[in-house]
């Protein structure tokens, strides 16, 4: 056992997009949209005008309050991002506002290479940081500030949302058994005006999430047997229902509920997705829930947890603006 997830909150920009309005915008054909609708099932997406720190502050806020004695705890903090530059040119230099939140010796990290699959892979990190009675938070979140980053091109639109994870060594939460990583690197570079990147990596993303996940089982010495849940990334149904049938994996036991609601946000939505399974007591004490995403370069990564038999009642997941639903 790696650790535990302790607690998780997540907040949503209050302006929700119809996918007719993001699809203008990111300029696509009348048949991609339909596409996008029917099959992909993306349909609504949280955003706004507001920064990035307007974007994570209430998640910071959530946990201070929910969970005071861990988050004066804290000695480490890692923002898992997807695109390497999350700030605007003249935001750089500016200090986040919920820095003053933490405590002065507190280690801070930006962690973005595996792109929408980093903070599955950074949560074992962060545990080997920590001493065992101490806390590390890990903040997701980031903004789909333009049209290029809005859009995958055939596979997904991105959504906006923040997430906080708060872990420990010794936890009370749903205990971390095991992760795994894994990389493809004919598609590493991506200069982002090239479709043909994106296309090629299309065509390979199902055969490399099908081994990589029965590879990550293989390392917990577990069969897709044992696992009850998938909280996935939300990159589409299509792509999930066909994982669901080459691997013989019951589909409704894929948690994509949200994929209509939210769109992909970038690395958060597998954590999103579990506080939503445990939020709606779709899980029992016991259960194996496997959280999975990939990202661009390519990345494979994923987390097996196991819902405790008496665990921490985490806050209902509160938002900047009220979650879809």
């Amino acid at each position: 056992m790696l650790g535990h997830i302790d607690a998780i909150e997540m907040a949503f920009p209050p302006d929700v997009h119809t996918l007719e309005t993001v699809a203008q915008e990111v300029g696509l054909s009348r048949l991609d949209t339909r596409m996008f609708d029917r099959f992909y099932g993306l349909r609504r997406f949280h955003g706004g005008n507001g920064t990035l720190d307007e974007l994570l502050t209430p998640v910071i806020t959530q946990l201070q309050a929910s969970r005071p004695q861990a988050f004066a705890a804290i000695s480490h903090v890692a923002h898992c991002h997807t695109v390497p530059d999350v700030r605007a040119f003249d935001q750089r230099a500016l200090t986040p506002n919920w820095l003053q939140r933490f405590a002065p010796q507190v280690e801070f990290a930006s962690l973005t290479m595996g792109h929408c699959a980093t903070p599955l892979t950074a949560a074992e990190w962060l545990l080997k940081q920590l001493s065992p009675e101490g806390y590390g938070l890990l903040l997701i979140g980031e903004k789909a500030f333009h049209p290029r980053v809005k859009l995958i091109r055939d596979t997904t639109l991105m959504g906006e949302a923040a997430c906080a994870v708060l872990l420990s060594r010794q936890g009370d939460g749903p205990a971390i058994l095991s992760r795994h990583t894994g990389q493809d690197g004919r598609f590493s570079i991506q200069k982002g005006y090239d479709e043909r990147e994106t296309t090629e990596f299309g065509e390979h993303y199902i055969d490399f999430t099908r081994r990589h996940l029965l590879a990550a089982l293989d390392k917990a010495n577990l069969t897709l047997g044992q696992i009850d849940w998938i909280a996935p990334h939300n990159v589409n149904l299509s792509s999930w229902h066909r994982l669901a049938q080459l691997l013989d994996f019951p589909r409704e036991k894929i948690f994509l509920d949200n994929i209509p609601h939210y769109g992909h946000c970038f690395g958060a939505d597998p954590f999103i997705n579990l506080h939503f399974l445990m939020r709606q007591q779709r899980v029992r004490p016991g259960d194996k829930v496997m959280l999975v995403s990939v990202g661009l370069g390519a990345t494979y990564a994923s987390l097996i947890v196991e819902i405790p038999t008496a665990r921490h009642t985490q806050s209902r997941p509160a938002t900047s603006g009220n979650p879809s639903t």
